[in-house]
This record gives structure tokens, C-alpha cells and sequence, in this order.
């Protein structure tokens, strides 16, 4: 340590890590700034990338709002308009193709569905209700399979419809959608005469409806069991 004094050198210690730290840190700082300085149109270009592809997610979302909120105006004004049935579903058409892909292009087919089923129009109804693409656990989605079945007794294709109010008494998002669609299962049994299948069904989901404490709902099914019971007595 002397021979450091001597020379004019402050002595290093154990404990003298601050400098060689700060050191190590500006040393990486000015190496970043060369790199910066000998790469520099690559690193412009890197940014004007991410600023394009930021500028773009926000164009994109904003312009599928804007569009969504056009198809609701649109879709509200035809709701709105006093014409004929004929005339009302040729607009409604022309609004789920301008439309398509977009929610409102759905809630659009549901409206379309409905005014063919009231014009007794069931097949062009099921063609309209092919296309909706919301899930049956949403609202729409229910809506237009709850169509489809219709739609599907209507044109006399009951089996077809069976198996669409089966799907939905599996894949509806509410305990009272699906015993909705069990109800209209065990429906089409009774009027097809299977009347210990459609017995079982009511007195599962009043049982059910019980459970969860809707007791109107729950009584609405052991009446139609108490209906099929009496239909039971009188033919045998």
C-alpha cells in the first residue's frame, strides 16, 4: 500500500466496487450509442414497423366499431319502417349481405327467419338460420336454433328438429334454456305417441327446476306429466 501512495495511485480495497461498477456501466452505455449510431437506418426502420403495426391494430378496431355501430342504425331504421312483408324481407336481405360477418349480420338473419316463418316461408328460413354463426350459448345463437326448430317441424322434417332441441338442451348457457329445449323434446315424444320417454324427460326437469328453486317453472312440467299421466289412463 505504501508503494501505491508513493506513486500517486489510490490503493484498491475489498470494498471498492462502486467505480468498476459505473465503469462497466457507461463503458455498455457508449458501446450501445456506437451500435445505435453504425445501425441507425435499421433501427428506424424497426420503429416505423412497430409504429405501422400499432397504427394498424388501432385502424382495424376502430373501423369494426364503426361498422357495427352502422349495422345497428341500419338494422334499427328497418325494424322501424312500415312496409309490406315482401318488402321488408327483401331489405333485411340486403342488409345481412351488406352486413356479413359482423354480429349485426346475424341478429339480421334471426329477423329475416322470423318474418319467412310469419309469411309461411319455413324452408327459406332454415336456409337464412344455416348461416348464423353465434354460438347456441349465446343470445343470438339460441334464438336462432329455438327458429330452426321451429322452422324445421313447420316444413314436417320433426326428427330433424328433435335433434336440434337435443343439441340445445347440452350446449344453451342457462339451466332454464335447456330445460326449455327437454321440454320440447319430450313434446315431440308425446305427439309421437312415446309417451314413457316424454314422461321421464318432464319429470326430470321439474325435479330439476325445483332443485333451483323455481317453483312456477317446476309446476308448468308436472302439470304436462300430470297430462301425459291422464293420457296413459284413458288408453289403457
Amino acid at each position: 500500500m505504501a508503494d501505491a501512495l508513493a506513486k500517486g495511485k489510490k490503493p484498491q480495497t475489498g470494498t471498492d466496487t462502486g467505480g468498476s461498477a459505473e465503469d462497466a456501466f457507461v463503458r455498455g452505455a457508449f458501446k450501445f450509442g456506437n451500435w445505435v449510431q453504425e445501425n441507425l437506418r435499421s433501427v428506424l426502420l424497426g420503429l416505423a414497423g412497430l409504429a405501422l403495426i400499432a397504427f394498424g391494430a388501432w385502424y382495424y378496431v376502430n373501423f369494426q366499431a364503426s361498422v357495427r355501430e352502422q349495422a345497428a342504425g341500419e338494422l334499427a331504421q328497418l325494424r322501424m319502417a312500415a312496409a309490406t312483408p315482401d318488402m321488408l324481407i327483401a331489405d333485411v336481405e340486403g342488409f345481412v349481405g351488406r352486413f356479413d360477418g359482423t354480429e349485426a349480420a346475424d341478429e339480421g338473419r334471426v329477423v329475416l327467419a322470423r318474418l319467412y316463418l310469419d309469411t309461411d316461408q319455413p324452408a327459406e328460413a332454415i336456409r337464412v338460420l344455416s348461416d348464423v354463426s353465434q354460438a347456441a350459448d349465446r343470445p343470438l345463437g339460441f334464438a336462432s336454433r329455438t327458429l330452426l326448430a321451429a322452422a324445421q317441424e313447420e316444413t314436417g322434417d320433426v326428427e330433424a328438429a328433435r335433434a336440434t332441441w337435443e343439441r340445445l338442451a347440452t350446449s344453451a348457457r342457462f339451466p332454464f334454456q335447456r330445460r326449455q329445449a327437454q321440454s320440447n323434446v319430450a313434446r315431440i315424444h308425446a305427439d309421437a305417441g312415446r309417451i314413457a320417454e316424454a314422461a321421464t324427460i318432464y319429470s326430470a326437469i321439474a325435479d330439476e327446476a325445483e332443485e333451483d328453486g323455481d317453483l312456477a317453472e317446476a309446476g308448468v312440467y308436472r302439470i304436462r306429466l300430470g297430462e301425459l299421466n291422464g293420457r296413459t289412463v284413458q288408453g289403457s
